[in-house]
């Protein structure tokens, strides 16, 4: 299918998982040249089957890109692929824009901002909300801090894959609103699976307690979400216990910085702690209702 606008463009795509693969696909679908990389040998094959071009660096996938997506785990991460000894650095040309769609730190997010712009690149502080679903169906929410000129040059890349741009300051401010929206959704994961499991023990028909729930004033996206699978045992990894670990710590290091005192957030972190610490840290969060069923205590 050929772009709306009748112009091919080319992009790059680090970081073939999940949502990285799903949006690659969505960029390939709206008519656009897609190089991309991942270690997985078997993302590739799945990008490949998809029309797009595997690369085997960052180096490569980033070679004449106009704009380069990163959807990679963590800072340390981006920094590999970035700057790491076939890092995209190598081949980002002046006047590309890099958007960095992964969930990482403000200062992170600000500190490459400062880097890239000494190249002449721009950065597109834009991590997304939306999960799995949301990015096979181009319905994702793009939380972006940067220029409006940056915005501009990739907009027909955030046009594929994004249903709402939110344009929300400079870079680092992205990343500051996407910690607090993942604050939320691990808490409100947590406490979904807490619910189905305190179902479960007292007899509630659970597909009758999701209707309930989602029609009053318990409800919430994350227990919409979430629930129903629990109800009927789908367990496919959507985001996993791990992603919300990662990104519930940055949450609580940037609260301490700011003085703020997260007391709910670190609750949230010890039940997620313990499903990590008992095997299931890359399973996904709807697992956590088995962290309720334990024993019971007599009363």
């Amino acid at each position: 299918m050929a772009p709306a606008s009748g112009e091919r463009r080319r992009v790059g795509v680090i970081g073939l998982g999940i949502m990285g693969g799903a949006m690659a696909a969505r960029l390939l679908e709206a008519g656009h040249a897609v190089s991309g990389f991942d270690i997985d040998a078997a993302a590739l094959e799945r990008f490949s089957e998809r029309g797009g071009t595997a690369c085997d660096s960052p180096a490569h996938a980033a070679q004449g890109a106009e704009v380069l997506l990163l959807m990679v785990h963590d800072e340390k991460q981006v920094e590999r692929v970035l700057d790491g000894p076939t890092g995209a650095l190598k081949r980002l040309s002046s006047g590309s824009v890099v958007w960095l769609g992964s969930t990482v730190p403000p200062a992170s997010a600000r500190a490459w901002a400062e880097r890239l712009a000494e190249r002449g690149i721009a950065l597109i502080d834009g991590p997304v909300s939306g999960g799995a679903t949301g990015a096979e169906e181009g319905e994702l929410v793009a939380i972006c801090g940067a220029g409006d000129e940056a915005l501009a040059r990739a907009g027909f890349a955030l046009r594929a894959c994004t249903r709402h741009v939110y344009h929300v300051g400079p870079p680092g401010a992205g990343a500051t609103v996407k910690m607090i929206n993942q604050l939320l959704v691990a808490a409100h994961s947590a406490l979904t699976a807490e619910a189905m499991a305190l179902a479960r023990r007292a007899g509630v028909e659970p597909l009758q307690l999701v209707e309930v729930v989602s029609n009053s004033a318990g409800q919430s996206r994350i227990f919409d979400k979430r629930a129903p699978r629990i109800a009927v045992g789908d367990h496919a990894v959507h985001v996993s216990i791990d992603t919300l670990r990662k990104d519930l710590r940055i949450a609580l290091e940037t609260a301490g910085q700011l003085g703020v005192d997260p007391v709910i957030a670190r609750s949230v972190l010890s039940v997620l702690d313990g499903a990590a610490q008992a095997g299931r840290g890359a399973l996904s969060d709807t697992t956590l209702i088995d962290s309720y069923l334990g024993p019971l205590t007599p009363g």
